[in-house]
């Protein structure tokens, strides 16, 4: 069955990249396992999304993916502890900058003692027989894949209006940011003849991500700077700095939509669902 079935044959592959993956965490949660781990679980996540209802609720598979889950969470905000750190890092020392970078640093042991309990509960499951009982048709599959990429499009096409219209509309920036995300790693598991095909919508999904995360870090970071008591002249200093690098972030992510966005989002679907033989 799993050989007939390009979305289960995917997600028994990202089955077992995170299981291997969350070895390595577990060795040495640096900031490359961290980041692997996290893309391992993206990919499993868009793979179990394919299921139809009854078989993404059954026990085990829901509890691995929940779990999963758990742990994406958890190493997320290790990742924002670690952006903040690593951008203060980059500016002039002082006592209030020195101050907010052990606090992260202290936040951040914390949460990683928290993802090693939940990757370790995740490295004790015996994955061979999370599958054993997935026995679903190619056509129910391809009926919530096409669903699934239906919402994308609509959540892009709800949201990309607003951002390129307006600069502050952090919300609608980091919804598109993840829907870009989502789409890219379901277009993923299409078979590999059409990878070709679709190559190019990826690599301007990917860039469009990048670009918006970039943003995020700032916005991110900004908002948490605000949030410090008795904020100093030299922590408003750097959130004048972050706020000057979202604007030209901005603007280049302007510049790139209207350079390559040449596809709109419902053709771009008949597209997708073409060749998908939806």
């Amino acid at each position: 069955m799993l050989n007939l079935l390009p979305f289960l044959t995917r997600l028994n592959e990202n089955l077992q990249r995170v299981n291997k993956r969350i070895i390595k965490y577990l060795k040495d949660p640096n900031e490359k396992q961290i980041h692997d781990i996290r893309t391992a679980i993206r990919r499993l996540e868009a793979a179990f999304s394919t299921l139809p209802k009854n078989y993404r609720n059954a026990i085990p598979l829901f509890a691995y993916t929940q779990t999963c889950r758990e742990l994406f969470k958890v190493n997320s905000e290790i990742r924002d502890t670690d952006i903040i750190s690593e951008k203060l890092q980059k500016y002039p020392v002082n006592d209030h900058r020195d101050r907010i970078i052990q606090i992260t640093k202290e936040t951040r042991a914390t949460r990683l003692e928290h993802a090693k309990e939940i990757a370790l509960t995740l490295k004790n499951t015996d994955i061979s027989k999370i599958l054993d009982k997935v026995d679903v048709t190619e056509k129910a599959l391809q009926k919530r894949y096409n669903k699934i990429l239906s919402r994308l499009i609509a959540e892009m096409e709800s949201n990309f209006p607003i951002v390129i219209t307006n600069f502050s509309s952090i919300k609608e920036l980091h919804d598109l940011r993840k829907s870009c995300k989502k789409l890219r790693y379901m277009l993923e598991l299409l078979p590999n003849d059409t990878k070709s095909t679709v190559g190019q919508v990826r690599k301007t999904l990917q860039k469009i991500q990048d670009i918006l995360g970039v943003i995020h870090d700032c916005d991110f970071t900004i908002q948490y700077l605000k949030s410090v008591e008795n904020l100093s002249k030299e922590i408003q200093e750097i959130i004048d700095t972050e706020t000057e690098l979202r604007r030209i972030k901005y603007e280049e992510f302007l510049k790139y939509c209207k350079r390559r966005l040449h596809i709109s989002p419902d053709s771009f679907l008949m597209k997708i669902k073409r060749l998908n033989g939806a």
